[in-house]
């Protein structure tokens, strides 16, 4: 990561504080490690960078083309309110963030600096899934951090593997939060949909956080929570909420497998908790956090937050920074001794997602690439014969001299499903005082398209469509339809699809319009196989 162009260089002042290395690169900024020269304190600094349409003048400047700044604007406001946001935080396993300061056309977020490793790093090296004992002295303070933010009316949207750091000492900490998706997608959208900026965790995310209109609660973290759980024990993560979405879309049973088979060795209440948090419907898992720490049976000590030195060689921190999991055993007393009272004062507010944001240490999990959605057995389709093919590549120009009402009305053969997705890249409210809240800047929305004949049968959600195909493969559909939106309020939404399709490939543009504006964004699909 040290060879970044587009990093800066060691040596250079941010705040008074001297780079000294690259931490983390994403799409929308990096992460780097700096100290100051006259306390010798380190911080991490988070640069606002959107790769793709910003670029530096000199060494530290960062610069814009003009056509990129309304959504750099977009991005920076929401960058600056989320650091501020996260500077009111207090939790002891929580990232404590620092100061936000503006400067050389960007935003930097500095925060402290967390030594360590991350969880899922820390699984990969245990060389054997961790004992349910073993793991609870990781978890339980995550637990705790997670309860504090939900107390806030606060949901993280982004628990994974990779953003639970591990310390030294044991400790774990929470490093990232999910709205900077939001931020990144937005970003990357707006200015070249052809870009990819890495920004979802398909393994970890609830089904609720992938679907249109979705809302948001506290049982998305505990999806993520369960999912991290099953991905400790199992040794992988569970089925993709995309794919149960899209088996269950087409009456398939759920594809993902309970936590008891995945984990044979697991106790039958823990695994039964597990299998519950991950349930498809939010309304079927916990409620509170506290409700599963007691269906994990960790109900004991509830509001502690309990760490323990995992062993480490001081000499080798930097070399080897990987605690060997089987000296841990003898350590496990000290957890009590550990336990730290975490008494929190805060006021409670609603928090919009815009403001749910925490710094991104390391790259998020590569995401399932779509040749490899599987849906149902390619059909027969029908060719045309051989003779007819030629007969149209010798003359293209008489075929298209030729009057419509003597042209084939029969649109050239496809594959018999597509699957694809939506990507929303922007929100045109009416009035700028109720923004669209449900039209989330970057979600991708799965669709599945089944090819009739003349017709596409196109299937996203709970919705389904029926659009006519023209003869060149064209299509352009608009539909009004009653829906309910968030907290049951009736709208009339109306929908529109307009693009093309290929035997290889179908493309084009989505509009959906309620009274408050419209929400607007790109669909691709490949052929599905079997």
């Amino acid at each position: 990561m040290s060879n970044d162009p587009h990093a800066l260089r060691p040596g250079a002042s941010i705040a008074g504080y001297n780079i000294i290395r690259v931490l983390g690169v994403g799409g929308f900024g990096i992460t780097y490690e700096a100290d100051s020269p006259f306390t010798g304190k380190r911080v991490a600094i988070k640069e606002f960078f959107p790769r793709g349409i910003a670029s530096r003048e000199g060494n530290t400047r960062i610069i814009y083309a003009e056509r990129d700044m309304e959504v750099v604007q977009w991005a920076l406001k929401r960058f600056e309110s989320s650091t501020l946001d996260q500077c009111r935080l207090d939790h002891p396993n929580i990232v404590d963030v620092i100061h936000y300061v503006k400067d050389n056309g960007t935003g930097y977020m500095i925060m402290e600096y967390v030594e360590g490793e991350t969880l899922e790093h820390w699984l990969r090296e245990g060389n054997r899934p961790p004992a349910p004992e073993e793991l609870r002295l990781l978890m339980e303070p995550v637990l705790s951090a997670l309860e504090y933010l939900h107390s806030r009316k606060m949901i993280h949207r982004d628990i994974a593997p990779d953003n639970i750091m591990v310390r030294a000492d044991g400790r774990p900490m929470i490093i990232d939060f999910g709205a900077i998706k939001l931020i990144e997608q937005e970003t990357q959208i707006r200015s070249n949909a052809e870009k990819s900026f890495m920004v979802a965790k398909q393994f970890y995310s609830p089904p609720e956080q992938i679907q249109d209109d979705g809302e948001l609660d506290s049982r998305a973290d505990i999806y993520a929570t369960g999912a991290v759980l099953y991905r400790a024990f199992a040794g992988h993560p569970p089925v993709s909420a995309e794919e149960r979405m899209q088996k269950l879309a087409f009456g398939k049973p759920d594809p993902l497998t309970l936590a008891a088979a995945a984990a044979p060795r697991l106790p039958r209440d823990l695994a039964a908790a597990i299998d519950r948090a991950l349930s498809f419907n939010a309304d079927n898992r916990q409620a509170t956090i506290a409700e599963l720490r007691e269906a994990l049976g960790w109900d004991e000590g509830a509001g502690l937050t309990a760490t323990v030195a995992l062993p480490r060689d001081a000499d080798d921190a930097r070399d080897d920074p990987v605690p060997k999991r089987s000296k841990l055993p003898w350590l496990l007393p000290l957890a009590g001794i550990a336990a730290i009272l975490a008494a929190i004062v805060f006021g409670s507010g609603l928090v919009p997602l815009s403001k749910l944001f925490a710094p991104q240490a390391v790259a998020p999990a590569p995401v399932p690439k779509l040749d490899e959605v599987k849906v149902v057995p390619q059909m027969p389709v029908h060719t045309p014969p051989p003779e007819e093919s030629v007969k149209k590549e010798e003359n293209p120009k008489q075929q298209a001299a030729t009057p419509p009402d003597q042209q084939s009305q029969t649109p050239p053969a496809f594959p018999k499903w597509f699957a694809g997705e939506v990507t929303l890249y922007r929100a045109v409210p009416n009035d700028p005082a109720l923004p669209l809240t449900t039209c989330v800047i970057g979600r991708r929305l799965a669709f599945i398209v089944l090819v009739e004949g003349s017709k596409l049968r196109v299937s996203q959600g709970a919705n389904t469509f029926f659009i006519d195909l023209q003869p060149d493969g064209s299509f352009d559909f608009e539909s009004a339809f009653t829906d309910t939106g968030p907290k049951a309020r009736q709208l009339l939404r109306k929908i529109k699809f307009a693009g093309t399709i290929t035997p290889e490939r179908m493309q084009g543009d989505f509009v959906s319009s309620i009274d408050l504006g419209s929400c607007h964004g790109k669909f691709t699909a490949k052929p599905a196989t079997g």
